[in-house]
Order: C-alpha cells, then sequence, then structure tokens
C-alpha cells in the first residue's frame, strides 16, 4: 500500500511539472503571435436590397454599369472603417464628361460640420475615380464617424442645373494598433486579407491600382465588395480640382 502512495505522488508530482512547462509556453505564443481585433460591424450595418444611387436621377446615368463607391452596401448606405488619419475615396463613375460638367465631394462629422468640400472634373476616361483626403486638411480623428457626399452634376442633352446623381455613407477611423503592425509589415494579399476580414475598406484599395495588375487580388477585392462585373473596368485616377 505505501509503495502504490508513493507511485501515486510521483505520477502526480510529474503531472505538475509538465503543466507549469506548458503554461508559459503557451503565454508566450500568445504575445509572439498577435492577432488583430475581431472584426467589427460598419456603422448602420445591415442587409443590402441593392446597390442604387441617391438623389434626384438624371440623363447623365443613362448607362449600363451603375455609378457606385468602391465600399459594399451596408443598410441601404455606404460604409467602412479606415486606419489612416487622411483616407481614400474610390467611385466607379462611368460617365463621360462630355455627360458631367462637373463633380462635388465633402465630407462632414456627425455634427455636420464641413471637414473638407472639393469641386473637381472626372478624368477623360471613365473607369474608377479617387478622391484623397489631403494632408493639409485637418485629419480624422479617432473613432469617430463622418458623413461623405459625392454628386455629379449632369450636362446631357435635356438635362438641367438640377439634374445630377449623387452617393452618402459614412467613414470612422478605428484604432486598431495591432492591426496596423500587422499591415506594415505583410505583403499585398495579406494586407487586403486582413482589411477585408476587419471591414477596413477605405483602405483595402489604397493601393488599387496595384491590386488591379493582381488578378487574384483584384477578383477578391470585386467579390467582397459585390461588383465582379466590374472586373475589366479600367483604372481612370484622379479627379482635377477646380475653385469653389
Amino acid at each position: 500500500m505505501i509503495q502504490l502512495k508513493f507511485a501515486l505522488l510521483i505520477i502526480l508530482i510529474g503531472l505538475l511539472e509538465i503543466t507549469s512547462f506548458l503554461a508559459p509556453t503557451q503565454a508566450k505564443l500568445s504575445q509572439t503571435s498577435p492577432k488583430a481585433s475581431d472584426p467589427q460591424k460598419p456603422p448602420r450595418s445591415g442587409s443590402p436590397d441593392g446597390r442604387e444611387p441617391g438623389g434626384t436621377r438624371g440623363p447623365c446615368e443613362d448607362v449600363g454599369s451603375p455609378f457606385t463607391p468602391l465600399l459594399p452596401v451596408t443598410d441601404s448606405e455606404f460604409s467602412g472603417f479606415t486606419l489612416t488619419e487622411y483616407p481614400t475615396f474610390w467611385f466607379y463613375i462611368p460617365y463621360q464628361t462630355s455627360s458631367v460638367s462637373s463633380g462635388k465631394f465633402t465630407l462632414e462629422d456627425r455634427e455636420e460640420n464641413l471637414v473638407y468640400r472639393l469641386r473637381f472634373k472626372l478624368p477623360e476616361t471613365p473607369g474608377f475615380v479617387r478622391v484623397s483626403l489631403p494632408t493639409t486638411e485637418k485629419a480624422l480623428e479617432k473613432n469617430k464617424d463622418y458623413r461623405w457626399t459625392l454628386m455629379l452634376y449632369c450636362t446631357s442633352p435635356g438635362s438641367s442645373e438640377r439634374d445630377r446623381v449623387w452617393h452618402q455613407g459614412w467613414v470612422e477611423r478605428l484604432e486598431m494598433p495591432e492591426l496596423e503592425s500587422l499591415v506594415q509589415t505583410a505583403p499585398l494579399t495579406q494586407q487586403l486579407e486582413l482589411y477585408i476580414e476587419n471591414n477596413i475598406w477605405y483602405d483595402a484599395s489604397i493601393n488599387l491600382p496595384q491590386i488591379r495588375n493582381s488578378p487574384t487580388d483584384w477578383e477578391r477585392l470585386l467579390r467582397a465588395i459585390g461588383l465582379e462585373e466590374l472586373e475589366q473596368e479600367a483604372i481612370a485616377g484622379d479627379v482635377e480640382g477646380m475653385e469653389n
């Protein structure tokens, strides 16, 4: 009986030593292999019923492809997150410059204070168009959402000054240092996956020309947003600013 008790004691001591060895090892793995925080829902998220322009529909809208932000639809609006102080906004604009005289982009905070406004002309080639928040403007504050509006003024035959098409959406700058650290050292494909998983839609398209040159990444981005039909469309580039 004494020998049996002694044997059980030896086994118990051995188990305690194994457990104490594994505990710090597991802690070390969790420290050296950080993961991005669980993706949050974008502002006002919901189930989209469709991708439709807001506002008045004018003659410059009469094209086969949709005028749309490069964003998923959430609760009949467009929204997503950014990690940057000065985000980039991409839109697919299928119109010729002959049918759109100019456009206007505005960014406001929740109290409707104007953060940025830009009057612009479209590039000559229809396609994906970029609007960037300049570093000379006030940076977006962390954990605060902003409403943007992009409006296009039509000049097609029979249109008037009030004929226009527009979209509105929301952007919120998040504070996620772990994700920022991962993105900085990740290759393009992994960056794209991290952005998509965490609803960081505005940053997912920052390097759009580079993504466009990678068929796999390009298809992945458009599929995640629900715009696979635009796979063959060109990148037109930046809008041309005008005097306000």
